[in-house]
């Protein structure tokens, strides 16, 4: 086989060529399958849709969180554990956004969770308990892939 035959065609577009490429391949039995840009998909095939009960499930693990924080204050300089209940405020408001017309934010979302992971490991099992909720990982599917790809990758081990 010639070297012109075997190069994919994606790799004969110039590098001048402007414009997106987008590959997407598709096998039997595949279900949800979105292909394009800017494509939100729901988790509601594993979780359901958002119940009414969904933010006071949230609210009850953020107190939860929160409680974990309070209980290392002696472990914590000052300054670190402002900011932390910050962030877990910050988290409490994106999860708190369970309603059909509210959208999260993944960005926000995964900051926060990594500052939280990396600032105070100490509460690193209640926060893995909150992520694990299935009203959280309702919310974190509306936030977008790149959430769920967060939670997947730092909660996921």
């Amino acid at each position: 086989m010639t070297k012109e035959k075997s190069e994919a065609w994606w790799d004969k577009i110039p590098a001048q060529a402007g414009g997106d490429v987008i590959i997407g391949e598709v096998g039997a039995g595949a279900h949800g399958v979105a292909i394009g840009k800017n494509i939100t998909q729901s988790v509601y095939d594993m979780l359901g849709a958002p119940a009414p009960g969904d933010k006071q499930i949230i609210d009850q693990s953020m107190a939860a969180v929160m409680t974990a924080l309070q209980q290392m204050q002696g472990q914590l300089d000052a300054n670190t554990a402002k900011m932390a209940e910050f962030q877990i405020k910050l988290l409490h408001g994106e999860l708190a956004k369970t309603e059909k017309d509210e959208k999260p934010s993944a960005s926000t979302i995964t900051q926060v969770g990594d500052w939280l992971l990396d600032s105070v490991p100490q509460i690193a099992e209640v926060l893995t308990s909150l992520f694990a909720t299935p009203a959280v990982g309702k919310v974190v599917g509306k936030a977008g892939e790149v959430a769920v790809g967060w939670v997947k990758q730092r909660f996921g081990k």
